[in-house]
């Protein structure tokens, strides 16, 4: 039933999604009322009162914990800082590996163990990550950032976009490029049907599932609920935890990192999706 009804929703072409700030359920861009939909937010101090305003409060980034400030423009979310303490340096590993699978360029200041300094830089958004000891520190930023025009160019700058010399040869290459869609709805796969050959969505490779030590010996068990941006080859392009345990969420998500799902296709078309999944950590 779940396929009849997404069979028409590519009909119409969706509208381009905002991007997401990679590891957490942001987008840049967003109203500031989804943002404190996310979570509990109070007034912070922002870098440059007279533009921007800022919210705090509590989030995950790749499933560490920690604390996220959100830096507000017009209303809508402009650049996040992510903090957190008591981070394992397998923690730090698993954001650096996330952030490679995701296919983000690297350029690293400081690449020393225990202490780094990177850029890494994808098609929409910029990472900068900095990790001493048991500390992770995360910017997320527009990419590339937005032109600041010159004073005297200002009047310039409005008459200019209306005749660009190349600017529909120019952006062609582009709209070709841009013709997977998303679909407009968050999917969910059960713990029961997770494998099964004739529902889709669905898992068709997985790699064991890793229990984490510490867990296993507080006899802790029980589901970390995942969200996760699959492209249309049926590899995940982000991660990220709805609803968790502290103790297993990282565990979790580099287990579905790894998971392969079936692709998606409609209208002859393929199509990104995103897919709720019950991750199952228990003991035997």
């Amino acid at each position: 039933m779940l396929t009849l009804a997404l069979v028409g929703l590519l009909a119409a072409a969706a509208p381009e999604p905002l991007p997401r700030v990679p590891g957490m359920r942001f987008r840049l861009g967003m109203e500031e009322s989804a943002v404190l939909a996310l979570g509990s937010f109070v007034d912070a101090k922002a870098p440059d009162a007279g533009t921007m305003t800022a919210r705090q409060g509590a989030a995950r980034f790749f499933g560490v914990p920690g604390e996220a400030t959100c830096y507000l423009k017009d209303g809508r979310l402009a650049r996040v800082r992510f903090k957190a303490t008591g981070v394992s340096r397998s923690s730090q590993d698993y954001v650096d590996g996330q952030l490679r699978r995701m296919q983000f360029s690297r350029g690293c200041e400081r690449d020393d163990l225990g202490d780094r300094m990177c850029d890494w830089t994808g098609p929409a958004v910029r990472v900068h990550t900095e990790m001493k000891k048991d500390e992770l520190v995360a910017r997320v930023d527009p990419w590339p950032p937005a032109p600041e025009p010159a004073a005297d160019s200002l009047a310039s700058a409005t008459v200019a976009p209306a005749r660009p010399p190349a600017a529909t040869p120019a952006r062609a290459p582009a709209t070709t490029a841009r013709a997977v869609a998303t679909l407009p709805e968050t999917l969910t796969i059960s713990l029961v049907s997770r494998n099964s050959p004739d529902v889709w969505p669905r898992i068709v490779s997985s790699p064991p599932l890793h229990y984490p030590e510490a867990a296993r010996q507080e006899s802790l068990q029980g589901v970390v609920w995942v969200l996760a941006l699959v492209d249309p080859s049926g590899q995940v392009l982000d991660a990220w935890v709805e609803r968790g345990l502290t103790e297993l969420d990282v565990a979790a998500l580099t287990w579905i990192s790894r998971c392969r799902f079936a692709p998606c296709e409609r209208d002859g078309a393929p199509c990104r999706f995103h897919v709720r999944v019950a991750v199952l950590f228990k003991l035997h």
